[in-house]
């Protein structure tokens, strides 16, 4: 009567058990019913007078074994040519009749009109969240953000899955996330059809995993039927003996997530066709191992993982190239302003505040493993040594990033050399993401790699990211060995560090852009020699009134 817990782990091996005592007694070779349970809520189908004795053994035998049935929120659905006999049959006895329908598990079943009265109550009572998480949107765009990615827009995952043709019931849902949420949350211009079709992407496609309620309506509960079918007829068939397979079901999920996964390449190859060369070069930056590890992570301020609104909106813009708005047109060192400037100029040292944040991170990691961690270790000095490559650093001070000793050979010292470069940068743009990674830990190896291995006897590995937190082949390489040797020594699970490790960079690649972004450069001040100045002369003489 009571039922179990909310959430206890046992109650639905309790209640298989419990049941299959009272199923035996109401099975469909005595009834004539077609039954089926789940946890405490049972179900029967067959002819009206075959329900009413299925009921009453139901009453009868259930009290025996705790189970108590509550005819206040039971309910006959009938065919409306039987609806007067259903009446009839089960009056006195508090079950509730009707020829509409009824809400079961979440779902609906009933006519047509039900259906569609049941689904549009639910979808207002959604566009009514999505308006109150609009209005968080706009202070706090990131955890809007994700409330709406991690939970809200899963409320209507199963009503999409369960009820057939409610596609178009959605489309007011859709509307709302489109002309109030989205809005809200990018300070955006007009979004268009192309825009929005690039943000139901997840984010490892360059997308931010804002999904359309009505786009996959109608393909998702396909899915669900295929993939519950041989549970289906065994139900029909009241076949409890026989086992589902596990292993064709689990074929089956894969081959619908593949299929997923396709269609959603495919949408992408498409998006790219029509939208901006600059967006397009952006979507692929953004596709990069790492780049999109601060979208999915939950807005966490003491974890170092959340953003203002200020800085979430601008790294959307950076994100997809949008316009930025309040960027002076010319830099304080003279130039015309621009994103794609604000990420390479040297005025107000911006660059290398970026460059020393990816370093110390990777020093911190290294100084859990590793001994003998340092920061801009100086190389062994030259004495006529002849480097192979004219571009080698050939002065006495030449200094790398990191060093740590032990990390690729036990005793050996490794040697890394950090390089952030803008993806769309003039140089860069005209070449491949990956061909430029390519160039620029070559330019590295060139200029340090010869002397390290040879004068230093140590090993190098340069360390090259994008500005939008992709990494090159060598770097990932790298910080792929560190994650092991951090889950080995830590005794944590490696892809949890690894996880940790992506978010943490991501992170600091991404505030180090905004700085870049946002932060204030000033012209060179005049420089006032104040040690020998007479204040009340100057005070005088510039008649400034005391």
């Amino acid at each position: 009567m009571e039922g179990t817990t909310q959430g206890d782990p046992v109650a639905m091996a309790m209640y298989a058990l419990d049941l299959s005592v009272l199923q035996d007694v109401i099975s469909y070779e005595k009834t004539h019913v077609k039954q089926v349970a789940y946890a405490d809520d049972l179900s029967g189908a067959g002819k009206i007078t075959d329900l009413k004795e299925w009921w009453n053994l139901v009453n009868e035998n259930g009290p025996i074994i705790g189970y108590t049935p509550n005819a206040t929120k039971s309910v006959l659905i009938a065919k409306p040519e039987h609806y007067d006999n259903g009446v009839e049959l089960f009056n006195g006895s508090g079950v509730i009749v009707t020829k509409d329908g009824q809400r079961h598990l979440g779902a609906v079943i009933g006519t047509e009109e039900f259906k569609e009265k049941y689904v549009g109550e639910k979808v207002s009572e959604w566009v009514k969240e999505v308006d109150v998480l609009s209005d968080m949107a706009k202070t706090e765009p990131h955890a809007a953000y994700s409330a709406f990615t991690h939970g809200l827009q899963h409320r209507w995952s199963f009503v999409k899955l369960t009820i057939p043709g409610i596609s178009p019931l959605l489309r007011p849902l859709e509307n709302s996330i489109r002309n109030t949420f989205l809005p809200a949350l990018l300070r955006s211009h007009t979004m268009g059809d192309d825009e929005r079709a690039l943000l139901t992407l997840p984010p490892r496609l360059g997308g931010m995993g804002i999904t359309s309620p009505e786009r996959m309506a109608d393909e998702e509960n396909q899915n669900s039927i295929n993939l519950t079918r041989s549970l289906t007829e065994k139900i029909i068939a009241q076949d409890a003996i026989g086992e589902t397979d596990q292993n064709a079901i689990l074929e089956l999920k894969k081959t619908i997530s593949r299929n997923r996964q396709s269609a959603q390449v495919e949408s992408l190859e498409r998006l790219k066709g029509v939208l901006p060369d600059d967006t397009v070069k952006k979507i692929h930056t953004a596709q990069e191992t790492g780049a999109s590890n601060w979208l999915t992570c939950l807005p966490i301020r003491a974890k170092g993982f959340s953003l203002n609104k200020k800085k979430f909106v601008d790294a959307v813009a950076l994100r997809y190239g949008w316009p930025v708005e309040g960027i002076p047109n010319t830099c304080a060192c003279g130039s015309p302003n621009n994103v794609n400037h604000t990420m390479t100029c040297k005025r107000g040292r911006f660059v290398c505040i970026r460059h020393g944040e990816v370093r110390d991170v990777t020093a911190s990691m290294l100084r859990e493993v590793c001994r003998d961690v340092s920061t801009e270790p100086t190389l062994l000095p030259l004495d006529g040594e002849h480097m192979r490559y004219w571009t080698a650093n050939t002065a006495n001070e030449a200094r790398v990033d990191v060093s740590a000793r032990g990390f690729w050979t036990r005793g050996r010292r490794a040697f890394m050399d950090i390089r952030i470069f803008d993806p769309m940068a003039a140089c860069h743009r005209e070449i491949s993401l990956e061909a430029v990674h390519q160039r620029n830990e070559q330019e590295k190896i060139r200029a340090y790699g010869e002397r390290i291995q040879h004068v230093d006897q140590g090993s190098f590995t340069p360390l090259v990211f994008t500005t939008s937190g992709g990494m090159g082949p060598k770097a990932k390489c790298f910080y792929s060995r560190l994650a092991d040797v951090m889950a080995e020594k830590k005794h944590q699970p490696r892809s949890h560090v690894v996880v940790w490790m992506r978010c943490r960079l991501s992170f600091s690649l991404l505030r180090s852009a905004l700085l870049c972004l946002r932060g204030t450069r000033y012209s060179a001040p005049t420089n006032i020699d104040i040690a020998g100045l007479d204040y009340q002369a100057t005070v005088v003489e510039s008649g400034i009134l005391v």
